[in-house]
C-alpha cells in the first residue's frame, strides 16, 4: 500500500516543487480533494458498513449512524421466525398520511421515511424489534501521518495522485497542464472497475444497480 506522504512526495516532484513551495497541508488539501472526488462517485468496498439497533416500544424516531453518507437498506427481524424482511421506503406525504398518534396504531414496522439524518418506522413499534441497516460510512481524511494510506484499494492511488497532480497545475496556473492530466486522470478512472462493480459482472445472479449521487435516499 502507497503511504500518504510517499504520494505528497510524488506530488511535489512531477510539480517540480519543493517543501516550501507546496507545504504538506497544501499538498495534503490536493490529494484530499482528489480523494473527496474519487469516494463521492464510486461506491467503493470500503465505505459498506452493517449495523444493528433496537427499536422502542412507542417510538417511532431513529437517529442514522455517524459518520454518514447514504442509506443502502432497512431490514427487520422477525420475532417468530427470526427471518430479516426489507423495511419498504416512503415519502413524507405518504408517511403524514398514514401516522397515527395513538398506541392503538403501534404494530410491527414494515416501512420507512428517511427524513434528514433519521428515519421514521411505520407503524411505530409496539415492541423492541431489530433493525438490521446497511449504509455508506464517510472514510476518513488523509492526513499525512506515518503508515496512514487512502481507505480504498491500492490500483486507485495512481488514480488519486492524477487528481492531486492536476490540482496542483491549475493551482500554479500551467493551464495546459492541467488539461492534459485531467484528461489522463479521467481515462484512467473510466478504465478501472470498483470492486463491487466486478462482483456484479461477474455474478451470475447479479441484478443492475443504477448508483446516483443522491445522499437523502
Amino acid at each position: 500500500m502507497i503511504e500518504t506522504l510517499t504520494l505528497i512526495e510524488d506530488l511535489r516532484q512531477h510539480l517540480g516543487l519543493d517543501e516550501d513551495d507546496l507545504t504538506d497541508e497544501d499538498a495534503l488539501l490536493l490529494l484530499n480533494k482528489s480523494y473527496w472526488e474519487l469516494l463521492d462517485k464510486f461506491p467503493f468496498r470500503e465505505k459498506e458498513v452493517t449495523a444493528a439497533f433496537s427499536t422502542t416500544a412507542s417510538i417511532n424516531l431513529y437517529a442514522v449512524p455517524s459518520p454518514f453518507e447514504a442509506l443502502k437498506s432497512l431490514s427487520i427481524q422477525n420475532p417468530d421466525d427470526d427471518k430479516l424482511s426489507p423495511l419498504v421506503r416512503i415519502n413524507q406525504k405518504e408517511y403524514d398520511r398514514k401516522f397515527v398518534n395513538n398506541t392503538d396504531d403501534e404494530d410491527f414496522p414494515t416501512e420507512y421515511y428517511r427524513e434528514k439524518n433519521c428515519i421514521k418506522l411505520w407503524p411505530t413499534p409496539d415492541d423492541e424489534y431489530t433493525i438490521t441497516i446497511r449504509y455508506w460510512t464517510v472514510l476518513d481524511d488523509l492526513i499525512g501521518a506515518v503508515d496512514e494510506t487512502p481507505g480504498f484499494p491500492q490500483n486507485w492511488h495512481e488514480i488519486l495522485g492524477y487528481g492531486a497532480l492536476w490540482r496542483g497545475y491549475l493551482r500554479l496556473g500551467d493551464i495546459v497542464r492541467c488539461e492534459r492530466i485531467k484528461n489522463l486522470h479521467a481515462q484512467l478512472i473510466n478504465t478501472t472497475v470498483p470492486v463491487e462493480s466486478k462482483e456484479e459482472i461477474d455474478s451470475p445472479t447479479a441484478g443492475i444497480e443504477v448508483l446516483l449521487n443522491e445522499y437523502d435516499v
